[in-house]
């Protein structure tokens, strides 16, 4: 049985509808920033439970967008270290500096009593990040932080479209959210963005920054610095037949992410990761921690070569605050050289399953009676080392 990284889920009545709204808009004359893009935005608005929202090019731009449109130049913003490059060099971007958090060892999210040790006079917001698609159990407790600080708070939801605590879906949960688009993602457009908000003067602000900071699209009359960040037409066509089917998406990865709890739970080498019952995850990837003695990177060989299973990537194997880049550009990020123990044993230590709408039970079966050989295997041979 082969199990690839990913299978983006499209039958043929899929195929059908792209096909025909694509020719659709081909035959319009309308190719970006047209109906098709506003009906996208609506649709994602109204899931996310926000007023507003907006389009753009990339998730990575609407980070930016948002960080522009609230004015961050010359001040700090304090991002964890265990999240994807685009979150600082958003903040970088958009004319700010990086304060690197460490994360909490048993959740992977940002740890709230760090973000209150980071703070600096000169900090001006949080953005905090839905790693693997969970929100963090303490997000009251850092909407708290931020609120007695006076400092925005900002959701990176890139991981975690549909997620919720307490029944509020992620994109509401903060001053505004943004998400990605990309093929891995619990939804997609193959590229592209959003900006969700509830806030109508960021979202005023990031229809003018989108459109090379015109204040009216129909004129060119730059009124901001903006940049093209637009969205297309054709990748608008894609996200709607993505919120046409968002519900049982989230109930596919849910499916195979329960199926992977129940097979797993009692596997000597692993340990799962423990998500409270107020949080619905999105299950962007499906995470466990690996014991100490497992080498992960020849778990992942022999889970390839012997059982033809492919792994994905972690989130996060390579810390933020140890890019090299932050070396090659100094005062980019304000402390690099702070330690991060949790942070780097959290990316060292876990492994991410195969997880995507349509893998059927047999497949996780598959998977977890091959992951159960390959730790006993890895266990022995790292015994035979000492």
């Amino acid at each position: 049985m082969k199990i690839p990284l990913l299978r983006i889920a499209y039958d043929e009545a899929d195929i059908k509808y792209i096909k025909d709204e694509i020719e659709k808009v081909l035959r319009s004359g309308y190719l970006t920033m047209s109906g098709r893009v506003k009906e996208f935005e609506a649709r994602f608005a109204k899931y996310c439970g926000t007023g507003y929202a907006v389009g753009t090019n990339t998730g990575t731009s609407s980070i930016e967008i948002i960080l522009r449109a609230i004015g961050v130049k010359g001040s700090t913003v304090i991002v964890p270290s265990n999240t994807y490059m685009a979150t600082p060099i958003a903040v970088i971007k958009a004319e700010g500096r990086v304060i690197f958090a460490e994360c909490q060892r048993e959740n992977l999210q940002i740890d709230p009593d760090d973000i209150e040790r980071k703070i600096r006079s000169d900090t001006k917001g949080v953005i905090i990040v839905h790693i693997g698609g969970i929100i963090s159990p303490h997000i009251e407790k850092i909407r708290e932080i931020c609120r007695k600080k006076g400092l925005f708070l900002i959701e990176d939801a890139a991981h975690a479209h549909g997620a919720a605590i307490d029944g509020r879906r992620a994109g509401s949960l903060c001053l505004a959210g943004s998400f990605s688009f990309y093929p891995t993602k619990v939804l997609t457009t193959a590229e592209g963005g959003m900006i969700t908000t509830e806030d109508e003067e960021i979202y005023k602000k990031a229809l003018v920054l989108r459109e090379h900071g015109k204040g009216d699209p129909a004129y060119n009359v730059h009124v901001e610095i903006g940049d093209n960040w637009r969205f297309s037409e054709l990748h608008a066509v894609l996200g709607i037949q993505q919120m046409m089917k968002a519900d049982w998406i989230l109930k596919e990865r849910r499916r195979a992410a329960q199926r992977y709890n129940e097979l797993l739970s009692d596997f000597e080498g692993i340990r799962l990761l423990e998500v409270p019952s107020n949080i619905e995850p999105s299950y962007y990837k499906y995470i466990a921690f690996l014991d100490e003695r497992i080498d992960r990177k020849d778990l992942k060989e022999m889970m390839r070569h012997k059982y033809d299973i492919s792994l994905p990537g972690e989130v996060y194997s390579d810390p933020c605050h140890s890019q090299p880049v932050f070396k090659k550009y100094p005062g980019k990020a304000v402390n690099t050289i702070d330690r991060f123990p949790n942070t780097e044993y959290v990316c060292r230590h876990h492994v991410c399953l195969p997880l995507y709408p349509g893998l059927s039970d047999s497949e996780t079966e598959y998977v977890a009676a091959s992951l159960k050989e390959c730790l006993a295997s890895c266990s022995v041979r790292q015994r035979q080392r000492v």
